[in-house]
């Protein structure tokens, strides 16, 4: 026999004896109508129990959407957390701290300014630049010289007049006396006298003379033509001028406008929690699809793991599908 020959023979034989071993393991595979089972090569099978469950992991559960937008609602950002993205929690949690600070810094500072306005001109029965006192008693020479659009006068005297409820009052009066000053109404008070100057520039002090020694009388508060800030009287309304009231003014709108913006970030915060809410429910939504939805092999499930059987480890591979 020739070199060669014995090669070939040798070279068979090899191959016959790694081939031999797989196609006996081929016997041991089964294939059912609900699922195909690859194993590798087990030992026979004896009475004796399996002693470990399957060891695959199992598959990551679904989030609760309404449970992501709820938490959101309380604090913007928790429901982002919650779908497992901080750094999509971040912005609106960072958005809810600076609009809470706006509004503490703007609100406090509104609240200072209405209290050094309100201080400037003084309470009804406490006044300080603003006289209740003084414009009553304009208002009570206009019922009493002039009486309302229809000529009807108050015949009454001054201290019969203030002590008359606004209905009776504002019977003998014309334009522009259209608001009480009487109100018990606070911050309707500190309103009407900082607003309409046609009827309220009576009680300012800057409007009208004290009398001799700083004792006030009703004489005193007579608005003269030739004052240096007149009052023209042919007019019924206040045409004169008051630096007072116009201070007065511009505080009470510095006070409004930082209360304005006060407003506006508590606005930007319960915008924030909303939109924060919406967006949690995306953020869940989009964990579930990633997570837990169906893979790009469909509904072709694969499942590996480990059992012991007999005192050995046998290997499975599992590829399941559901039959519709």
């Amino acid at each position: 026999m020739s070199c060669k020959s014995l090669t070939v023979g040798l070279l068979l034989a090899a191959l016959g004896g790694i081939l031999l071993p797989w196609h006996a393991r081929a016997a041991e595979w089964t294939v059912s109508p609900f699922r195909a089972q690859i194993a590798g090569a087990q030992a026979p099978a004896e009475t004796t129990p399996d002693t470990a469950a399957p060891a695959g992991l199992a598959p990551p559960q679904k989030k609760n959407v309404g449970r992501g937008v709820m938490f959101s609602l309380i604090i913007p950002g928790a429901g982002q957390l919650y779908s497992g993205s901080w750094l999509r929690a971040v912005p609106w949690f960072a958005l809810e701290v600076a609009a809470w600070a706006a509004y503490a810094h703007f609100h406090g500072q509104g609240r200072d300014k209405t209290d050094e306005f309100e201080a400037y001109a003084g309470w009804r029965d406490t006044p300080n630049h603003f006289s209740k006192d003084a414009y009553i008693y304009a208002e009570y020479l206009v019922a009493h010289n002039r009486g309302n659009t229809s000529g009807v006068k108050y015949l009454g005297t001054f201290d019969n007049w203030i002590d008359q409820t606004w209905e009776v009052r504002r019977d003998y009066l014309p334009p522009p006396f259209t608001h009480d000053v009487l109100d018990d109404d606070r911050q309707q008070y500190f309103e009407m006298i900082g607003k309409y100057f046609s009827q309220f520039g009576w009680g300012w002090q800057d409007t009208y003379n004290y009398g001799q020694g700083g004792v006030v009388d009703d004489n005193s508060w007579l608005h003269p033509y030739d004052d240096l800030r007149p009052d023209d009287p042919a007019t019924v309304a206040f045409d004169g001028e008051s630096p007072m009231f116009f201070h007065y003014a511009d505080m009470r709108g510095e006070a409004n406008n930082l209360l304005d913006k006060g407003n506006l970030a508590m606005e930007v915060v319960l915008a924030n929690h909303v939109l924060s809410a919406l967006d949690a429910a995306f953020a869940v939504r989009h964990y579930n699809k990633l997570h837990t939805e169906t893979s790009p092999l469909g509904d072709l499930k694969l499942r590996y793991d480990a059992r012991r059987i007999g005192g050995e480890t046998a290997r499975f591979l599992t590829v399941s599908m559901p039959l519709r």
